[in-house]
């Protein structure tokens, strides 16, 4: 008896160590398989609320330094087939030989390739960079041996594209990723206050028929030191800018997210510049070529990414148009032709989930939802309730159109004021669901 107590006891004393190791590894493994602790979507489109004109930050494409004569080249339609508003362009001044000795400028190769943005329907956004060798101290990335040369080069770009040219809205962006491309920093020996504060005389100076805007730093990521240095300096020098702008490459939707929460928040402390547009200028999940860039993972991380820069982001720049990194003829263009498909009027939508995001628009008298399945790790599927609310009509078309797939629609009906479907999305997948009365 004495025995079966020892032995029943030690039962229980090693079933009481082994359990929080059996618990933690049984939650471990449904972690792992179905990432039990994120939130479920249950998407309704409020088909009565108009929230306003619809932001379209998705139509901006970065071109990048790859191929810089011939990106434009076989893109035109692709471009225009996205309804591509912008397209930025750096290395204008180190790749296109613009500047020569004595200030000689020669326009014809950059003049090519923003006749070919122009020809496919968008406006040249063009980031001042890098610094003419007839006019540095040494190489691209250095200091101008004349500050006020510096500042000519800028005015007489200025002048050239938003004057003789006559192009409407061109954004100018002092410099590409500073931080990485020569070092500059807010104060110190390279002082891009300083560079910004020569191509602003130029941009005042530029004597032009056409409006424009103007803006910077471009940094490679968004940071508070960089922005709490600017903006007071720009204040005091009483200096243009239009626009504040940085780059973001990441597969984590929340670092997005934390950017569009925090420049708000940092911009209370500067007032003054409640209205400056916000641009992220390059965008991607990974900087290094190839990778999610590639795949259907990045194509789902473009939508969710444009979900959260919507209405709070002015411009989100995908990078790039073709080379390595391009989106011609990728998944990431696919999404790009759902975003497109969008109506002009912005509908309420609620019930996000952790990994499932939708938009909600209004095309005529179609009610539109686009619905995101975005997981990195490629192994969230779900099962939607997507329900439209507010309905005035009973009888309706129902048009599916998966990204990267086809198309299907039938005739639906209701009695009463809503009508929902589930919506099954597989792993890094979209759909975009028109309703039309009939």
């Amino acid at each position: 008896m004495k025995r079966d107590q020892i032995v029943s006891f030690a039962g229980v004393l090693i079933l009481a160590l082994a359990l929080p190791l059996l618990l933690k590894g049984v939650n471990y493994v449904q972690k792992l398989l179905v990432e039990a602790e994120g939130r479920l979507a249950a998407i309704t489109v409020e088909t009565d609320h108009v929230l306003g004109p619809m932001p379209q930050p998705w139509r901006a494409l970065a071109q990048g330094g790859e191929d810089l004569l011939g990106f434009m080249d076989q893109a035109g339609g692709q471009v225009a087939g996205v309804k591509t508003q912008y397209v930025r362009i750096d290395h204008i001044y180190d790749g296109f030989n613009v500047v020569g000795p004595g200030l000689a400028f020669n326009w014809s190769s950059l003049d090519q390739v923003v006749d070919k943005i122009r020809a496919a329907g968008a406006t040249p956004f063009l980031s001042l960079s890098y610094m003419p060798l007839a006019i540095s101290k040494g190489d691209i990335l250095d200091e101008p041996k004349n500050w006020n040369e510096w500042a000519q080069v800028v005015q007489r770009t200025i002048e050239h594209f938003s004057g003789e040219k006559g192009i409407p809205n061109v954004y100018y962006e002092v410099w590409n990723e500073p931080d990485l491309f020569g070092k500059w920093t807010m104060g110190g020996t390279k002082d891009y206050k300083k560079l910004y504060l020569y191509a602003s005389r130029g941009a005042q100076a530029a004597r032009v028929s056409q409006a424009f805007k103007f803006g910077g730093p471009a940094t490679t990521g968004l940071y508070r030191n960089w922005m709490d240095s600017f903006f007071p300096f720009i204040l005091e020098n009483k200096l243009r800018l239009d626009f504040f702008s940085w780059h973001r490459y990441d597969s984590n939707i929340e670092k997005y997210r934390e950017d569009v929460t925090r420049i708000d928040r940092w911009i209370e402390s500067h007032p003054y510049f409640a209205g400056v547009e916000k641009v992220i200028s390059e965008m991607g999940p990974d900087s290094e070529k190839g990778g999610q860039n590639d795949t259907r993972a990045g194509a789902a991380h473009l939508l969710a990414v444009m979900r959260e820069a919507v209405a709070k982001i002015k411009y989100v720049f995908t990078f790039s148009v073709t080379g390595q990194w391009g989106i011609i003829n990728k998944p990431r263009y696919e999404a790009l032709r759902l975003l497109s498909r969008l109506g002009d009027q912005r509908l309420a939508v609620t019930g996000d989930g952790t990994w499932v995001r939708a938009f909600g628009a209004k095309k005529g008298d179609a009610y539109q939802v686009l619905v995101v399945n975005y997981n990195p790790k490629g192994r969230h599927s779900e099962v939607v309730p997507v329900t439209f609310v507010n309905l005035v009509d009973q009888n309706f078309l129902l048009r599916q159109i998966t990204m990267g797939g086809g198309t299907t629609q039938s005739e639906v009906a209701t009695d009463e004021a809503i009508l929902q479907r589930q919506i099954s999305l597989t792993p890094n997948s979209a759909v975009l669901l028109e309703l039309t009365p009939r």
